[in-house]
């Protein structure tokens, strides 16, 4: 098999690639239709109370088609990605580096493409294809009435394509690339109903804040390149050890930089503002990027980067920090959000502020372990959402599910049951996978070298016990509501044609969503449930190949089985604690919650508010910007640039009006004027003479 590991790490990565091609090919066969330039999506999400109009036969074509390349090519590299995975795994693959082709070359710099296959980027590589597939499928029932599907599914494997370059990369110059791309990408998938405005905004705002921490990366990755002399990995971690030891200055300045790169990606306090914002875009989308892949590139990216990180202990602990806040402060946003896809978005906000402390103590693998279990719960969760959005006629608000009269576990039994399963998954109650990947993020911070982890841990034990509350907050608010009134006693109304009947069953009675898209959630339930102990070794050193490096000094992660048992057993008491709390406030006394608002209305208003940080930064950043950008626009650009401009050309409009007087048509004037040159030219040679 080794001989066919460069060529298969290849195939994986241009598939999805050749794919988005392919289907973008079928705009030359049948260019974009009428309907897609409509509004599509209007009609499959309710905005809209025309019905959509009947699909011709070639813009079916044009649909199935693409989306066919698409799909086919996203699970072709999928099984592509686990045949490399379980190779690396049962010994029959080796690591291997392949060289594609040389992009450019400058005295000793020459930057260079191809794919890098260890046990951390095959990791990724199951993560992204596996997600990728299983959205992919699922969207072919969710996005069945959008015009513009085609579009979609082209994006979506775009998408796949840019990220698997940047988890295969072997230098930070294709990693980049991948990184812009996989923004580019964002921006296409959250802005996809351009139609509304709130999307072009979200689109755009993920945009901004991702170019504010792509800033810094940047920064980081021309001070990596002038210390190091070179940006491809291998040789960068060959030379740590020695740049350390005569410039650590130099060292810890890279590793903050790109930390805040990685914390605009991941959505970390202060850059995760954009995170909520997207889930404007299609629900398939959220589970996508903002679940298990687009999200998770700044993890992977420290965790390539361990050698470096392990020499700037400093730069750890301010990763570990804002982890931490990360994941207490998005925990306490989730709480009291009305927005299914919102509490779930704050939901991956925490999870990822795990990630980030479990790096902030060494634990890189535990971190690496959280990321592919989550990827699969997380992911599991909000297409669990989508199906009860799509079942609920594209209603999102968890306080209407409650009040719609119809008892949505029974409606959705399959939805209901794979909700509780990622759920339970996320809470981290055993056997499920949160349970071994959560507990070991903070066991490891617990045991972190001079008891620098403890604040972390007692954070990250709180938070553990706020997401169960919010994650089974949405279990019983959505599905634990009361029967609507017996048909019987409910006011007689006027008969309805058999087609109005029809039609009211199918847009505003709640159903189980089609098993295009149930089939989809099965695997992500099964990673859900199963891949925390299949998977349990990911969190040891070992199982990496060498892939993440920690330093002999920071024993977090070799300590973290050895902590009192009363403190490895405290979250998932406190887990516990939490669901049976929810059931109580949300299935059982739902009254009690707006009562506790009512006592507690500033930190009610916190948590509503996001913690006012969006209005912080309107404050503090977009108002004065917008106003410098007037006044540079009206001073500098219509009165200073324009002006000088429309200056020049009004003079020389009105010296030419002025000439113009000159030419009056009359032979005698034009007559004087001749003599009057020539007598003066005269003059002046004779004057010049004497």
């Amino acid at each position: 098999m080794q001989a066919l590991v460069p060529q298969l790490t290849t195939l994986a990565v241009l598939l999805p690639a050749i794919g988005a091609l392919l289907g973008a090919l079928t705009f030359l066969i049948w260019p974009t239709l009428k309907a897609e330039l409509a509004h599509g999506h209007d009609d499959h999400h309710g905005h809209d109370d025309h019905a959509p109009e009947a699909p011709t036969a070639s813009s079916k074509w044009a649909h199935y088609v693409a989306m066919s390349l698409t799909t086919g090519s996203v699970l072709a590299a999928t099984v592509i990605s686990w045949t490399l995975f379980i190779g690396l795994n049962n010994g029959t693959a080796e690591p291997v580096t392949t060289h594609w082709f040389t992009w450019f070359s400058a005295g000793p710099w020459a930057v260079t493409f191809g794919t890098m296959l260890d046990k951390l980027s095959a990791t990724m590589l199951i993560v992204v294809t596996s997600v990728s597939a299983c959205v992919h499928v699922y969207s072919w029932g969710y996005m069945a009435e959008d015009a513009s599907k085609r579009r979609f599914f082209i994006y979506l494997s775009a998408f796949t394509f840019a990220m698997l370059m940047l988890v295969t990369a072997p230098n930070l110059v294709q990693m980049f690339l991948g990184w812009e791309g996989v923004g580019v990408c964002s921006y296409l998938l959250i802005g996809f109903w351009f139609h509304k405005a709130s999307a072009n905004a979200a689109a755009i705002k993920a945009f901004i804040v991702n170019r504010v921490a792509d800033a810094a990366m940047l920064v980081g990755l021309f001070a990596l390149a002038a210390t190091f002399g070179t940006l491809t990995y291998s040789e960068i971690f060959a030379k740590v050890d020695a740049v350390s030891a005569t410039n650590s200055y130099a060292i810890s300045f890279i590793a903050l930089f790109l930390f805040i790169g990685a914390m605009g990606k991941s959505a970390q306090f202060g850059l995760h503002t954009w995170l909520p914002d997207a889930m404007e875009g299609p629900t398939p989308v959220s589970a996508l990027i903002h679940a298990a892949t687009m999200v998770t590139a700044g993890v992977f990216l420290l965790c390539r980067m361990s050698p470096l990180y392990e020499a700037a202990p400093q730069v750890l602990h301010i990763v570990g920090y804002v982890g931490a806040i990360t994941a207490i402060f998005a925990a306490t946003v989730g709480l009291t959000q009305t927005d299914i896809k919102r509490v779930i978005a704050y939901s991956t906000c925490s999870q990822l502020g795990y990630m980030f402390f479990a790096i902030g103590v060494s634990a890189y693998p535990a971190a690496m372990f959280h990321l592919t279990t989550h990827a699969f719960f997380k992911a599991l969760l909000f297409l669990g959402a989508g199906s009860v959005i799509h079942g609920m006629h594209h209603e999102q608000n968890i306080f209407n599910y409650a009040k719609s009269g119809y008892v949505l576990r029974k409606v959705l039994p399959i939805t209901y049951g794979l909700m509780w399963l990622g759920s339970l998954a996320l809470a981290g109650i055993p056997p499920f996978a949160g349970y071994f990947s959560k507990d070991l993020v903070l066991e490891s911070a617990f045991a972190a070298p001079g008891g620098w982890g403890l604040p972390l841990y007692a954070i990250g034990t709180l938070a553990a016990m706020l997401t169960a509350i919010y994650g089974f907050r949405i279990i019983f608010m959505s599905f634990h509501n009361k029967p609507k009134v017996d048909e019987a006693h409910a006011k007689p109304t006027k008969a309805k044609s058999k087609k109005e009947a029809h039609h009211d069953d199918h847009h505003h009675t709640p159903h189980e969503s089609p098993w295009i898209m149930l089939v989809p959630m099965l695997p992500l339930a099964f990673g859900a449930v199963l891949s925390g102990w299949l998977l349990h070794n990911m969190g040891t050193l070992e199982w990496w190949d060498g892939s993440i490096v920690i330093h002999h000094a920071h024993s977090a992660l070799h300590d973290a089985h050895h902590i009192p048992e009363f403190f490895k057993k405290l979250p998932l008491i406190l887990a516990i604690s939490g669901i049976t709390l929810a059931f109580y406030l949300f299935a059982e006394y739902r009254g009690i919650p707006k009562r506790i608002s009512q006592l507690l209305p500033i930190p009610y208003a916190i948590s509503l508010n996001k913690w006012y940080i969006d209005e912080i930064y309107q404050v503090l950043w977009v108002n004065p910007t917008a106003s410098v950008a007037r006044f540079f626009a009206e001073w500098g650009d219509k009165k200073g640039i324009d002006g000088l401009l429309n200056g020049g050309a009004a003079t020389v409009r009105d010296f030419g009006q002025w000439l113009r007087g000159a030419q009056t048509g009359y032979v005698y004037h034009y007559a004087y004027a001749m003599l009057l040159a020539l007598t003066l030219g005269l003059g002046y040679l004779l004057w010049k003479t004497m």
